[in-house]
């Protein structure tokens, strides 16, 4: 029993792990993206899966990006492919289960039967994954909600969800130039530092040789 409660306890600490629920969201598009690719052989009934596939790319293209509008547009994608699958399912499984060899051949029957179980296990990953972009979404409003109680000079990591705002990319931009750009150049300062230790040696020399009485 305790065994079972350290475990649950380990699971739902790495259920709150942000970057860990993402990471497990790209697993998943991965294998979606292998289901369509492997299903869309099949001899038929194959447009269901090129749709999947180009969901599965713009969900890919949306993390990459950061981009909350995007997210937000791949969740409602999610949902019309998920209600897609089983439209499919209720129009096409027991077609499929019920042609004959004579129909399509041995290579043909086994091509769909490929493309079922493709759709099949592409719709069980989507619907857990449901899931997991649910948990992300959550993660990245209670990632907004607790920086409005940190310090001002707290700094937000950068997620799906939370991506860096302008004003803290343009002060990080600033504060790059101030410590390591033009501001601070350690060449164009050298340079000074010795042409006046240049100017000051040529005026002393000058002084000694006009001598003492010399204004």
């Amino acid at each position: 029993m305790l065994c079972a409660s350290s475990g649950w306890a380990q699971i739902s600490a790495w259920f709150r792990d942000y970057d860990k629920v993402q990471a497990l969201a790209v697993i998943l598009l991965y294998i979606q993206i292998a289901c369509a690719l492997i299903g869309s052989l099949g001899a038929c009934y194959t447009g269901v899966l090129l749709i999947n596939l180009a969901v599965a790319l713009f969900a890919l293209v949306a993390i990459e990006s950061s981009s909350q509008s995007l997210g937000r547009t791949y969740a409602v994608l999610l949902a019309s492919a998920l209600a897609l699958d089983i439209a499919w399912f209720i129009l096409f499984s027991s077609e499929i289960w019920n042609i004959g060899p004579l129909q399509y051949g041995k290579i043909s029957l086994f091509s769909l039967k490929v493309v079922f179980w493709m759709q099949a296990i592409g719709f069980s990953v989507r619907l857990i994954s449901s899931f997991v972009w649910f948990q992300i979404y959550r993660l990245g409003v209670s990632s907004d909600i607790s920086s409005v109680y940190q310090p001002a000079d707290f700094e937000n990591r950068p997620g799906f969800w939370n991506p860096p705002s302008p004003a803290h990319a343009r002060q990080t931009s600033i504060e790059d130039t101030v410590l390591g750009g033009s501001i601070y150049d350690p060449a164009y300062y050298s340079s000074l530092f010795h042409d006046k230790q240049d100017l000051g040696s040529s005026y002393e020399s000058t002084r000694l040789l006009e001598g003492p009485g010399s204004v």
